[in-house]
This record gives structure tokens, C-alpha cells and sequence, in this order.
């Protein structure tokens, strides 16, 4: 679907709670490729800000209806489906255009992509400033602060992280997605999750502090 591309994350993130607030049985994942912007501040604080992959594009899985449909296109700052045109001359929609299996997973692969040239560069950038330091050590979170009493409780919650664990993306390109994690470095802050996306596994690389353990 097509959103206004200045505002793409908060439309995706309130769509998301309208519709599970009035469909609570419809099973749905909305997908809005982005990467995690990181950028250091004068006074020395960093923050990070999700930067759309394909500005205005938007994409969700689920079983459509008419209902559904048009309850999505008259959420503020949705444009609309990508599709052709039905209708007749008082009224014409585009009729949503499914993306096959293929052109997803190369979206994935493109949105993953894209996040490690990010965060390349982003490192070779904190090296070039500051030549003596050997690692990035400062924690970020997603509101754009230095991190300091979310340290402590991130520790706690790496900790009841292992292999097998139902974990949710809580920020970043796979946001809402649920997986299994299947590697854990405690070390270099990285896991690796597998979600299942039509039908098969996809291993997906992220920080620590990118995922929540599920509680069944």
C-alpha cells in the first residue's frame, strides 16, 4: 500500500493499533522496510531513527476482505493499494496486488542489506573521529538518548535469552515479527532469529537490544 513517505513509520505504527483494536481475531504482520539511522550529536549523545527503505511503500499479510480493505484505505495517511483499478466511474479502487514469495524475499535481502552498509559506515565514521578508541561502547536506544538505567534492564532480559527462545522484534526493519532464536553472542551484542515467512525460514542478524522474549 502507499503511505505519505514523510510521516511512513507513525502511519505504519498506528495502523497496526487500529487494527488490532478493531479486528482483535484477524491475524496480520505489517511490513515497513527501514533501516536504523544512527548519528552522533554535538554534545556527544547518539540517536537513531528508522529511515525507509522504500519511502511510501508499505506492505501487510493478511486474508482481505472488503471490510478490511476499506477500513486500511480510510486510515489517516494511507493513499491507497497498489493494484489496478476496478470500480465503476463513481467509484474506483485499486485492487491490492499480491507480491509474490520471490519479490518478498528480495525485499528482506535488500532491507538487510542495506542496515549492514548502514552500520558500516557508521563504524568506519566513529574510527576515522576518534582513532584511538577500539570499539563503539556507548548503549543506544530507540528514542535517541544515551542509554543508562535501560542498560540494567536490558542485562537482565539478555539474560533469560537462549537458543529455542519465541522472541519479538521490538524496532527496525522486522519490527512485530515474531521468531525463534537460533544463535546468541552475548559478546559482540548479536543474534541471530529465524522467522517464518511464507512457509519457510528466514535467519535474520540483529542487536540484543532489538528483540523481547515471548512469554507463552
Amino acid at each position: 500500500m502507499r503511505v505519505a513517505r514523510v510521516r511512513g513509520q507513525e502511519i505504519v505504527e498506528r495502523l497496526a493499533r487500529s487494527l488490532a483494536r478493531n479486528y482483535p481475531d484477524l491475524d496480520f504482520k505489517i511490513y515497513y522496510p527501514s533501516v536504523k539511522e544512527k548519528r552522533k550529536l554535538k554534545n556527544g549523545t547518539y540517536t537513531v531513527k528508522p529511515k525507509a527503505v522504500f519511502p511510501g511503500s508499505v506492505f501487510i499479510r493478511c486474508v482481505m476482505n472488503k471490510e478490511i480493505h476499506d477500513f486500511i484505505r480510510e486510515c489517516d495517511g494511507v493513499g491507497g493499494f497498489v493494484g489496478a483499478k476496478v470500480g465503476n466511474t463513481k467509484r474506483q479502487i485499486n485492487k491490492p496486488k499480491p507480491v509474490s514469495e520471490a519479490d518478498m524475499e528480495a525485499i528482506f535481502k535488500e532491507a538487510k542489506e542495506e542496515q549492514e552498509r548502514h552500520d558500516q559506515a557508521f563504524l568506519e565514521k566513529e574510527q576515522e573521529e576518534a582513532p584511538n578508541s577500539s570499539a563503539l561502547k556507548t548503549d543506544l536506544d530507540t528514542n535517541g538518548t544515551t542509554a543508562t538505567k535501560h542498560k540494567g534492564r536490558g542485562k537482565k532480559a539478555v539474560n533469560t535469552l537462549s537458543p529455542g527462545s519465541t522472541v519479538r522484534v521490538a524496532s527496525g526493519t522486522f519490527a512485530e515479527f515474531e521468531g525463534s532464536l537460533k544463535k546468541l553472542n552475548r559478546k559482540s551484542g548479536k543474534v541471530t532469529v529465524g522467522f517464518t515467512l511464507f512457509g519457510k525460514e528466514t535467519l535474520v542478524d540483529l542487536d540484543i537490544g532489538d528483540i523481547i522474549v515471548e512469554t507463552k
